[in-house]
């Protein structure tokens, strides 16, 4: 027996070491700071992101290979250190189509205006084409210089009007387009003197009564002169559809682009406590199986199940006490409660006596003075009672007064 205890004494404080290191790797860990939900958490946003990233990248690509061959505008620079800022780009990657129900008619407005290229100044124009080596003829609307017709305030108003009264839709083609407030009036040129409409009726009744450019949404143009357009659309409005999905799908790219850079830059400073937190972790989880391990060798000694019976016995009798000392607390509480009941209710006890007395006073007094003014008013009542009887005669009047009272009443 004594050799199975000193076994389980060395299995024993074995086990107290264990438990010191896994206390003191606990303790590691919580010190780093490392939350492993959160890069759990960033690692599926960053595939997920990289995802949304690939197919943006695949929409974008695509988008931009079909309209590659119209709005590609490449030049050098006119001269060392140019600011490219200066040139602001194509009419059509400058502008929003808001609706896509109006591309056709909106494309019909600009018509080759849409593949003219913008510029700050007419000096810029100038170096681009006589310097910047461009593979193709182009027409630069400089800010500084172009001046647009927009339509008069009367025509419009009157325009709507005519629109509203029979139910087609009349805007000026600029407020269908997005843009950055630095080109307006680069946009005012190409859109600002055209109305857009809604049905043909409605297109040339306007045009007629406001004197101004119309054009349908199917592409028709209605001109003041006099002259009608239209017929087959064929691909008409294609390039600015595309364009405006080319823009949402590049903001979209854009978007998750910086949210997937975010997210790397976050794992990345997470990264370096990852590996001290993935270290320390697999140290814990090792700790734990040998402390595992040596409980339960040390529960199947003999020794060992014996101490575990007299742990679980000592743990009882300490419930046991806990309990009983909570239960004297408890009873010390109930006789104080005990205690003060009964001083209230000598008190309140007290208290009563002294009423009932004080009450009993004054029904006494009552009665003596009820008997009082009784007496007094027997008294009365015997000097009222006095009857005067009187006897006549035909010829004289006798009086004769009796007395008439209480026997009972004492004088």
């Amino acid at each position: 027996m004594k050799k199975e205890e000193k076994s389980s004494e060395k299995l024993a404080k074995k086990k107290g070491d264990m438990e010191s290191k896994v206390e003191k790797l606990k303790s590691q860990i919580s010190s780093i700071g490392f939350s492993s939900s959160r890069f759990d958490e960033l690692e599926n946003e960053k595939v997920e992101l990289e995802n949304s990233v690939a197919t943006s990248q695949d929409i974008v690509d695509t988008l931009t290979a079909q309209l590659q061959g119209r709005l590609a505008f490449n030049y050098t620079d006119p001269v060392r250190g140019f600011d490219r800022s200066k040139v602001k780009g194509l009419v059509a990657r400058l502008i929003n189509v808001k609706n896509p129900d109006h591309a056709t008619a909106l494309e019909v407005v600009a018509g080759g205006k849409l593949f003219q290229v913008v510029v700050d100044e007419a000096i810029t124009g100038k170096a681009l084409l006589s310097r910047g080596k461009l593979k193709r003829r182009v027409t630069i609307i400089p800010l500084d210089k172009i001046k647009s017709n927009g339509i008069p305030f009367a025509a419009m108003n009157k325009a709507r009007s005519i629109g509203n009264s029979m139910n087609s839709m009349a805007s000026p083609a600029i407020e269908l387009v997005g843009f950055d407030e630095e080109v307006r009036g680069a946009l005012e040129y190409v859109f600002g003197s055209t109305l857009v409409v809604e049905g043909t009726e409605a297109a040339n009744k306007i045009c007629d009564a406001t004197k101004t450019r119309t054009v349908t949404l199917d592409g028709d143009v209605y001109d003041p002169s006099g002259t009608i357009s239209g017929g087959s659309k064929n691909n008409l409005g294609t390039t600015l559809v595309k364009l405006s999905e080319l823009t949402e799908a590049s903001a979209k790219l854009d978007e998750a682009t910086n949210k997937l850079n975010e997210v790397m830059k976050e794992l990345d400073e997470m990264s370096a406590s990852s590996k001290q937190y993935e270290a320390l972790n697999t140290q814990l989880e090792l700790k734990l199986a040998e402390l595992g391990s040596i409980e339960k060798h040390l529960s199947q000694t003999t020794f060992g199940m014996l101490l575990e019976k007299f742990n679980k016995m000592q743990e009882e009798i300490n419930e046991a006490t806990n309990e009983a000392k909570e239960m004297a607390l408890e009873k010390d509480k109930k006789w104080s409660l005990h205690h003060d009941l009964k001083e209230r209710e000598a008190e309140l006890t007290l208290n009563r006596e002294a009423k009932l007395k004080d009450i009993e006073q004054k029904v006494s007094a009552a009665k003596a003075l009820a008997i009082e003014k009784a007496n007094k008013v027997r008294l009365v009542s015997v000097t009222l009672t006095r009857t005067c009887i009187s006897f006549t005669n035909p010829t004289q009047k006798t009086f004769s007064c009796h007395t008439r009272s209480n026997p009972n009443l004492k004088h």
